[in-house]
């Protein structure tokens, strides 16, 4: 059995570790909890897969895991904290090293805020290249459409190819494709 001080050399990678699975848990999982809340707020971009769409525990079930999730990080990070500092002879600042448990649940809103930010920039590079796309192909027919319609259509055209995508199991790869992708459409009336 591990001795307390062995586990305090090799508890530094204990709290390393579990920062980084909290990051792919916010990025690849959690996500949809603000995916919900950006379809809600009438974002085109925003996609919620159909099965949290039908089922909205999922997401409530989500965020209660993103709680859970984000105190057990942040107070094993404050245990290997204190433990370092009694290991090193500040145990009179042993006290305070609890308080962190509030700071490293800031760093997680942190975590999670630049995770929102992240998505929203790939979501929407994806979504403006399908929206030049379709924005191409109706100038192209020479339809007379409104702004607000051609949004509407490249929606329910992005809506539908992130769903395709998801049935053949390559979700992010394609949203990742499309954010990169090169292949923008020629402009119809350019002005010279």
């Amino acid at each position: 059995m591990m001795d307390f001080e062995a586990f305090l050399q090799y508890g530094f990678w204990v709290p390393v570790l579990l920062w980084v699975g909290l990051h792919f848990w916010f990025r690849n999982i959690s996500y949809v909890v603000f995916m919900k809340k950006k379809v809600n707020g009438g974002q085109k971009w925003a996609y919620v897969s159909e099965s949290y769409v039908k089922n909205p525990s999922r997401v409530s079930f989500l965020r209660f895991c993103d709680v859970i999730f984000s105190l057990l990080v942040s107070l094993v990070t404050a245990v290997v904290v204190v433990g370092f500092l009694k290991k090193n002879g500040l145990g009179e600042f042993a006290n305070y090293g609890i308080v962190s448990v509030v700071v490293f649940l800031g760093l997680a809103y942190l975590m999670v805020r630049r995770t929102e930010f992240k998505l929203t920039d790939l979501f929407q590079s994806a979504f403006y290249l399908e929206y030049r796309w379709v924005n191409y192909e109706i100038q192209r027919k020479g339809i007379a459409m409104s702004e607000e319609n051609v949004r509407d259509r490249a929606g329910l055209s992005f809506a539908h190819k992130l769903h395709n995508a998801e049935v053949h199991h390559r979700f992010w790869k394609y949203v990742k494709a499309m954010a990169r992708s090169k292949k923008v459409p020629p402009e119809m009336f350019e002005v010279y």
